[in-house]
């Protein structure tokens, strides 16, 4: 997006994000049929097919300004899922989620698999089950389809989906395992991103309004140097995502965009444990009470962590990089 048209979708966001009730866990957010209804839903999706168009920079952009406002919906899966379907020719109607496997979906008319934390899954239509080869879309209506419900740490759903031969499609053209996951992680480091910015600058106007000893907190050296470290945090994350959101534009699957996105994710989810606790720490009490606003940055910072791929494993993917590639290979990878 260009500056201003990013400045207008983060008034717009902003607006959206303003009066909000405490919502209850599991439910959908009220504010989803409206991001529906404007398009927000499937930006970087073409609109052949079926999508609102712009890039996957602009996407990124929308991820983030979700995260700096701590709103948690489905539209990092969402999206993905109808990119991935609209590259492979096939189309869907209402929501879609998406989930990983390692199991076989090799058909030929029905998938039989059980999935652990599927986001939004009580509220969908549809699921796209994405394989390391193949993958598989099924009506979550479907009878053979059980879901127990859970949610993570911010109270969005997570649930346990249970898919005992359940008839399905099996997209011929889709985009592939690797690509899928790249995309999805990097929105997701770019939500951190946004969550990130959002608890700092939450924190810097607090330690800066209050007041201690007729001085605001800002002026105690050590609350200034844990100030700072968040900023330092946010700085690496940008550079990190600007680097994947081009990686994957560039070339969505290959060693080069997996190495890139992987270094954004652990970057970014290191940077969310780091702010988090030094948000809490800033604000003390304050910071644990349900009417001020950071518990709903914090908690989403601590979810989304591990959001799609697991840090994990993406250091473990980052490693394997590495050791495939050698040390002058694998640097190569990163700033080549």
């Amino acid at each position: 997006m260009r500056d201003d048209t990013f400045t207008a979708v983060d008034a717009l966001i902003a607006d959206l994000a303003k009066g909000r009730p405490n919502e209850t866990a599991g439910d959908l957010p009220d504010l989803w049929p409206t991001m529906v209804e404007l398009g927000l839903s499937t930006v970087g999706v073409d609109e052949t097919a079926g999508g609102s168009g712009g890039s996957l920079s602009d996407a990124v952009d929308l991820a983030r300004s979700l995260g700096r406002h701590a709103i948690g919906s489905p539209l990092i899966e969402h999206a993905t899922a109808r990119w991935a379907l609209g590259e492979s020719g096939a189309g869907t109607e209402g929501l879609v989620t998406l989930a990983f496997t390692d199991g076989d979906l090799s058909g030929p008319d029905s998938v039989r698999v059980l999935l652990h934390a599927v986001p939004w899954a009580r509220h969908a239509r549809y699921l796209l089950v994405a394989g390391a080869y193949s993958a598989a879309v099924v009506d979550l209506r479907h009878p053979g389809v059980t879901i127990e419900q859970s949610v993570n740490e911010a109270g969005e759903p997570r649930d346990y989906v249970g898919l005992d031969g359940v008839a399905a499609s099996f997209p011929e053209s889709w985009p592939g395992g690797v690509a899928v996951r790249n995309r999805l992680g990097a929105l997701w480091a770019a939500a951190l991103a946004g969550g990130v910015e959002g608890t700092y600058r939450l924190t810097r106007r607090y330690v800066n309004e209050r007041e201690q000893f007729g001085a605001a907190l800002i002026r105690i050296p050590g609350v200034a140097n844990h100030l700072a470290t968040i900023k330092a945090e946010l700085i690496q994350v940008e550079a990190a995502l600007h680097r994947a959101q081009h990686a994957v534009h560039r070339e969505v699957d290959t060693d080069r965009a997996t190495a890139s996105v992987a270094t954004a994710r652990v970057v970014a989810a290191r940077a969310a444990t780091t702010t988090a606790r030094l948000g809490h720490q800033l604000h003390g009490a304050m910071g644990l009470t349900a009417e001020y606003p950071l518990h709903r940055h914090t908690t989403r910072l601590w979810a989304w962590r591990d959001e799609g791929t697991p840090e994990h494993e993406w250091s473990l993917r980052l490693g394997d990089l590495a050791c495939a590639q050698g040390e002058e290979g694998v640097w190569q990878l990163l700033t080549g």
